[in-house]
């Protein structure tokens, strides 16, 4: 009888043995190191893949890209609940120009119905050599979010010059985008767009190349906010884009400077936006119209053309702490 319990025990053992690997086998934490060859997203698609299987909103998986030049064919896929981080300007994703073009893969990174998202200090390049290689919009962005709730870019470089987006956010809420330098995108450096809500662009600066530096389209409670506006390329139309029909869009804070463009140098353009739109608090020189819609007082043509004057009073990247 004693023999028989031993062995019954025996056997549970091994049984809980054999399945504990199951549940533990998704690792919290995942480090990649970059690869020859131009399929970086392979090992990087591994990984999210892995820690999001056993994360949660209270406890994400990491992704850790090291330092180095990661070069995609394909799009690096989000999962809820996953981190992506790279070392900063060290970590470079990069793609040529015959990269994702499709609805499938339109971006470098894409999220598509995901939750409790974050990408953070990358660089992203490719081999777009002048502002005519880019305006795509729908494809080739950088990072790309459809129907995504609860993200955060930050602390990311976009590198001149580059095909789309460098933010392209569509049916989307609680996005947050900020710390970012671009040094342009070629079309928008952020868009929100397509019902995007509840969602803030803040503390970005932003070199306006092929067409604006952000864009509000059809989206509700967006706020923009201590951003730092400029560009020289004499391309793209306006620092900030207002479109469509927009509720509580506030756009505040912000120093729009020196900007030329090619069909216009507006700081806030205006494309057949209508509904409540606040413009206010906001520093504009050398940019021409200033304000084409919303209402609130600014300060237009100051004498003082000192950035960090100005951001020392609170205005523009750099101006508030994160």
């Amino acid at each position: 009888m004693l023999n028989r319990q031993i062995g019954t025990l025996f056997l549970a053992a091994c049984l809980i043995l054999t399945t504990v690997p199951a549940a533990l086998g998704a690792q919290n934490t995942i480090t990649v190191s970059p690869t020859s060859g131009s399929d970086s997203q392979t090992a990087i698609n591994n990984a999210i893949n892995s820690v999001a299987s056993g994360a949660t909103p209270d406890n994400p998986g990491y992704v850790i890209l090291e330092a180095g030049t990661y070069e995609i064919s394909a799009s690096i896929i989000l999962k809820s609940n996953v981190v992506l981080k790279g070392a900063g300007d060290d970590t470079i994703i990069y793609a040529d120009g015959s990269v994702c073009n499709s609805e499938s893969s339109p971006a470098y990174i894409f999220g598509s119905g995901v939750s409790n998202v974050e990408i953070s200090d990358l660089q992203f390049q490719s081999s777009a050599t002048g502002p005519k290689d880019g305006g795509h919009g729908a494809y080739r962005n950088c990072i790309k979010f459809t129907s995504v709730t609860d993200a955060k870019v930050h602390d990311i470089f976009l590198t001149r010059y580059l095909y789309g987006d460098g933010v392209r956010i569509s049916k989307s809420s609680g996005i947050e985008v900020y710390n970012c330098r671009m040094q342009s995108s070629g079309h928008d450096g952020v868009s929100f767009l397509s019902g995007t809500k509840d969602s803030r662009m803040y503390n970005n600066y932003v070199e306006v190349q092929t067409n604006t530096g952000v864009r509000v389209d059809n989206c509700a409670n967006i706020e923009v906010d201590h951003n730092t506006f400029t560009g020289s390329a004499g391309s793209g139309w306006c620092c900030v884009q207002l479109q469509n029909t927009l509720t509580n869009v506030k756009v505040h804070n912000n120093i729009m400077h020196d900007y030329k463009g090619s069909s216009s140098s507006a700081g806030v353009g205006n494309w057949n936006a209508k509904g409540s739109i606040s413009v206010s608090d906001n520093v504009m020189w050398n940019v021409s119209p200033y304000v084409e819609v919303g209402s609130g007082s600014n300060i237009l043509g100051p004498s003082d053309h000192s950035v960090e004057n100005w951001v020392a009073k609170g205005y523009g990247y750099g101006s508030i702490d994160n």
